[in-house]
C-alpha cells in the first residue's frame, strides 16, 4: 500500500469514528530542509486551529507489520491529545507592534532550504540562515510556531533589519541557552535506574572522550549547547557572548559540530582532535541518526579565541 492510500484508509476510518461536524483532509506538508511529511488535518466549523496527525511514521510501523487496528490506535490517541477546545486569538499577529515582543530566530541550513528562502526574510551565516518565526503565546498550542515570511513583512510594513534586531532581544529571552556537559545529557535522556550503573558508566566514558572509538579523538570532553525549551536550540550560537563566555571559561577555542536544528555539540580545542575526522564523524551522524528534517548542515566550524569569531572549517 502507497503511503498517500494509507493515509486516505485512515481518513476514512477516523471520519466515521468522530462525526459529520469534522472535516478531514489529507496534507503534504514541506518542512525544513524540504522534508515532505504526509498528515490528516481535522477542522471544525467555527474554530480557526486544526490539529495535523502525522502518518509518516505510523505508515513505516505499518509496513514493518504492525496491525491496522493498532495504527488507529495511536491515530485516535493523538487526535484527543491534539484536539482543541475553542478557538485561539491570532488577532496580535496583524499588529507588529503586539507581535514584535514574540519574534524569535533559529538557524536552518542554507543549501537545504534554498527554495523556502527564497519566500521568507533570513539572515545568511557561512552555510547557515537565521528565519524568523513567531511562538504563539496561548498555552492551547503548546509550542506551536509561525514561520516570518516575505508577505509577513509587506503586511506589517517593517523590514528584515527590525526583524533582526528585534529577534536579538527577543529569542535569549524567549529561548534561554544552556549547557550541559555530554554526561550530564546522557543522565538527562537516560536515568540510572533506566539503563544500569554499569552502561551509564561506559556512557559518561564515551562522553569524555576516553573510550576508543568516541568518534571525537583522544582526549577533551564534549558539552551540547542548546536552549531550556528544547526547541530549535542550535541558534544559541549565536546569542551574543554565549560562545564566547564558553570559549573563555574553558581556557581554548572550540570546535563547534551541528548535531541538530535543536542543539550544537561544543568541543574544546586541546590540540588532540582532527577537524577531519569531526566532519566525516557530523556527515555519518546526520545521515544515519538525525531526522532528514532536524538536520542542520554537515559542517565543522570554529570559534577562535583570540579572534572572536566563528569560521567554517569543512
Amino acid at each position: 500500500m502507497e503511503i498517500m492510500d494509507f493515509c486516505q484508509k485512515v481518513k476514512k476510518n477516523l471520519a466515521e469514528e468522530i462525526g459529520e461536524e469534522m472535516t478531514l483532509s489529507v496534507k503534504q506538508i514541506t518542512k525544513n530542509n524540504g522534508v515532505v511529511l504526509h498528515g490528516i488535518t481535522v477542522s471544525k466549523d467555527g474554530m480557526n486551529i486544526s490539529p495535523n496527525i502525522y502518518m509518516d511514521g505510523l505508515y513505516a510501523a505499518y509496513e514493518e507489520g504492525e496491525t491496522f487496528r493498532a495504527v488507529m490506535d495511536k491515530v485516535r490517541r493523538i487526535y484527543k491529545e491534539s484536539k482543541p477546545e475553542a478557538s485561539v486569538d491570532m488577532s496580535f499577529f496583524l499588529d507588529y507592534e503586539k507581535m514584535k515582543e514574540k519574534v524569535v530566530f533559529k538557524a536552518v541550513g542554507y543549501a537545504r532550504n534554498k527554495e523556502l528562502l527564497r519566500q521568507i526574510p533570513h539572515i545568511l551565516f557561512l552555510d547557515m540562515a537565521l528565519v524568523f518565526y513567531c511562538h504563539v503565546p496561548q498555552k492551547e498550542l503548546d509550542s506551536a510556531t509561525i514561520l516570518v515570511y516575505n508577505s509577513h513583512l509587506k503586511m506589517w510594513g517593517v523590514t528584515k533589519e527590525r526583524l533582526y534586531w528585534d529577534a536579538q532581544k527577543n529569542t535569549p529571552r524567549i529561548l534561554p541557552a544552556r549547557i550541559l556537559s555530554m554526561e550530564e545529557m546522557m543522565k538527562e535522556i537516560c536515568s540510572v535506574d533506566e539503563i544500569g550503573e554499569g552502561t551509564m558508566e561506559d556512557m559518561e566514558q564515551t562522553a569524555e572522550g576516553n573510550a576508543p572509538d568516541s568518534g571525537f579523538g583522544k582526549g577533551g570532553r564534549m558539552f551540547v549547547l542548546g536552549n531550556e525549551k528544547k526547541l530549535f536550540g542550535a541558534a544559541a550560537m549565536f546569542y551574543r557572548d554565549t560562545i564566547e563566555e564558553f570559549s573563555d571559561e574553558m581556557g581554548k577555542s572550540i570546535f563547534i559540530l551541528p548535531s541538530s536544528v535543536h542543539e550544537v555539540i561544543l568541543v574544546p580545542d586541546d590540540g588532540l582532535q582532527e577537524p577531519e575526522e569531526l566532519w566525516k564523524m557530523v556527515c555519518e551522524i546526520n545521515e544515519t541518526q538525525v531526522e532528514p528534517e532536524d538536520v542542520l548542515t554537515d559542517s565543522v566550524y570554529y570559534f577562535s579565541r583570540k579572534c572572536k569569531k566563528i569560521k567554517k572549517l569543512f
